[in-house]
């Protein structure tokens, strides 16, 4: 089935305290996303890349929390009244996210929040950036991490105080993830050795994990390793 990689541009306006404006925003997108699959489970690789609030100059109150939403559409994808695979995704995107800011009116400041533009997404805007000449630096000092994944374990070293989901991706180990930032929990693992080793739970990894922060759970996208660690995902 041919296949169409979209990108959207999604404009949300949290009601909230500057330092509450974050994990209300997470909140907010964590139920959009979950509400989102349900509405169109044949669309693959969705993710959530989220920018920090900042405060909606004329409406004093209100965080403006803008996020980037990509997502592979198949091009048998149907909605009542669209006549394509295009409109069909638009049009779900629309109504899922006005339903979720309706169900979340205590959170919302309606009249701003909104999908803004639903665009394809070309193979060249994917490329990575051309790499710039080598600069000599220090080495860096690594850490090792044992990964239990699919049956098997994973050994490896990765740097120091290194985003740890970047830091196993980049040694071939295939941890998965969605959105990088806290708001889906693809990327969750639960620790098993080296916890003190690594950074403090943050109000995302609260948000949606709830209790199974006590057993060990984690957002992989969401951790700093520090020092040596074992997980399993």
């Amino acid at each position: 089935m041919p296949e169409t990689k979209y990108g959207s541009r999604i404009y949300l306006g949290v009601l909230a305290e500057a330092d509450a404006a974050g994990p209300t925003a997470v909140r907010v997108y964590q139920d959009f996303l979950g509400r989102l699959r349900r509405a169109a489970p044949g669309v693959k690789e969705l993710r959530l890349e989220l920018e920090e609030p900042a405060p909606r100059k004329e409406t004093p109150g209100v965080y403006e929390c803008w996020a980037t939403l990509k997502a592979v559409v198949p091009h048998d994808l149907t909605r009542d009244g669209a006549g394509n695979h295009r409109d069909a995704w638009r049009a779900i995107l629309r109504d899922t996210f006005q339903a979720t800011c309706q169900l979340n009116h205590e959170l919302v400041h309606h009249t701003s929040s909104r999908v803004e533009i639903t665009r394809e997404v070309f193979p060249f805007e994917e490329e990575a950036p051309a790499e710039a000449a080598p600069v000599e630096e220090t080495p860096k000092e690594m850490i090792r991490v044992k990964v239990l994944l699919g049956g098997q374990v994973y050994d490896v070293e990765i740097p120091k105080d290194e985003n740890l989901l970047d830091g196993v991706n980049a040694k071939g180990v295939d941890v998965k993830w969605d959105c990088k930032s806290g708001v889906c929990d693809t990327c969750q693992i639960r620790v098993l050795k080296g916890m003190e080793n690594l950074s403090p739970v943050n109000d995302r990894e609260r948000e949606m994990l709830g209790d199974k922060i006590n057993q060990g759970y984690r957002l992989c996208c969401q951790v700093t390793a520090h020092g040596p660690c074992e997980f399993e995902h």
